[in-house]
C-alpha cells in the first residue's frame, strides 16, 4: 500500500516521504482514496491547504476548481484541526465559515453543510446567558413567560472525536466530584492541624470534593505533596 501511494503522491508532484502517514491516516485503499479526492492528502500533519491544492491540479487537471466539494470538506475538517490543536476543539459556525471564505472557498455555507452530511464534523448549540440576568423562581409568570421564550444559543462546529472525548471527560469529572463520601470529612481535621496554612486549605477541599484544581506558584507544589 505505501508503494502505491508512493506512486500517487509522485504523480501529483507531492514529496513522496509522505506516503507511510498517507497510508497510515487513510488506510486500506489509501491509494484509490487518495487518487478520488487529492485533498483528503490535508489529513497528514504539517500538509498546508495550498500543497494540497497543486497536488489536486496535477491529478485532476481542468477537473480542479476551487468550489469542488471535496475541497471544501476537506478545509472544514482541516480547519477544526487547526482550531483543536489551538486548543478549541469546537469553532462558532459564522469563524469556521469566514476562514473558509478566505480559503477561497466559494460558498462556505456549502462546504460545511457537504462536511456534516459526509460526517466529517458536528454541529451543536450551546446556551448563552444575558449577562447580569437573575434566573426567575419557579412557578412565577415570569417564569413561565421565560420558558415559552427562546434561548439564546450560539452555534458551534467540531471534529467528533473532540467532541466524544470531552463528553467522556465530562462524565468522569462528574463521578470524581461525587465520589467523596460525607464521613471523610472527620479524619481529615485531624491531619489539617499539622499542616500549614496553604496545605491545610488544599486538605480541607480535597475532603469535602472529589475533585480539586489547585494553582498557584513555586510555593504551591509543595502543598499537594504534604497531604500524601
Amino acid at each position: 500500500t505505501v508503494g502505491a501511494v508512493r506512486a500517487v503522491l509522485a504523480e501529483g508532484g507531492a514529496p513522496e516521504a509522505l506516503a507511510a502517514q498517507v497510508a497510515a491516516a487513510l488506510g486500506d485503499g489509501a491509494e484509490d482514496a487518495l487518487r478520488a479526492d487529492p485533498w483528503q492528502l490535508l489529513r497528514v500533519a504539517g500538509v498546508r491547504p495550498e500543497q494540497t491544492d497543486g497536488f489536486a491540479r496535477a491529478l485532476l487537471g481542468a477537473e480542479c476548481r476551487p468550489d469542488d466539494e471535496r475541497r471544501g470538506r476537506a478545509l472544514t475538517v482541516w480547519l477544526l484541526e487547526q482550531a483543536a490543536l489551538a486548543g478549541h476543539t469546537a469553532l462558532d459556525l459564522p469563524a469556521l465559515i469566514e476562514a473558509l471564505g478566505k480559503r477561497a472557498v466559494p460558498d462556505p455555507d456549502e462546504a460545511v453543510q457537504s462536511a456534516l452530511a459526509e460526517g466529517d464534523a458536528l454541529v451543536f448549540q450551546d446556551a448563552l446567558e444575558e449577562p447580569g440576568a437573575q434566573p426567575a423562581a419557579a412557578g412565577t409568570d415570569e417564569a413561565d413567560e421565560e420558558d415559552e421564550e427562546e434561548v439564546p444559543v450560539r452555534v458551534l462546529a467540531g471534529l467528533e472525536r473532540y467532541a466524544l472525548a470531552e463528553e467522556s471527560l465530562a462524565d468522569a469529572l462528574a463521578r470524581l466530584v461525587n465520589a467523596v463520601p460525607k464521613e471523610t470529612e472527620e479524619p481529615w481535621e485531624a491531619a489539617v492541624a499539622a499542616l500549614s496554612r496553604g496545605a491545610a486549605d488544599l486538605a480541607r477541599q480535597a475532603a469535602g470534593h472529589g475533585l480539586v484544581l489547585h494553582t498557584g506558584g513555586e510555593a504551591a507544589r509543595a502543598e499537594p505533596a504534604a497531604l500524601l
